[in-house]
């Protein structure tokens, strides 16, 4: 929708007749007939308000992001130490070996099956005894 009005020509049809452009909103007046300009200014503020606590809230997300990185990052630092600290032996007890110490932090246990359907839901009530 253009700001400047176009000439109006004999062919020519209106898009909102279409539905394809909104017809233009009307003027908010007073009740003596002037441009109600505190109702524009109230809106104004609004929208800015709203934009800036989209601005912090996404801001507040990169935070947020950037905190769990280094935690996590942590985590893994300590449970690799942790592991790494072990003997042989001790490794070979819960199913490891020093090569896949950083793949069972990365990634779990190798052994354990990934279930059939997550989304599997009973067709039955289990019975209750």
């Amino acid at each position: 929708m253009s700001l400047i009005p176009a000439l109006p020509r004999s062919d020519a049809r209106l898009l909102a007749a279409v539905g394809l452009d909104s017809p233009a909103a009307e003027i908010k007046r007073t009740a003596d007939g002037k441009v109600d300009f505190d109702h524009y200014l109230l809106r104004a503020r609004r929208l800015r308000s709203d934009s800036y606590a989209r601005v912090f809230r996404a801001i507040g997300r990169g935070f947020a992001a950037w905190f769990k990185s280094i935690r996590d990052q942590r985590k893994r630092k300590r449970a690799l130490a942790e592991l790494l600290s072990l003997d042989d032996r001790g490794l070979r007890d819960i199913g490891l070996n020093r090569a896949g110490v950083y793949f069972a932090v990365d990634h779990g246990r190798e052994d354990e099956p990934a279930p059939a359907n997550v989304n599997d839901t009973p067709s039955r009530s289990p019975k209750v005894a």
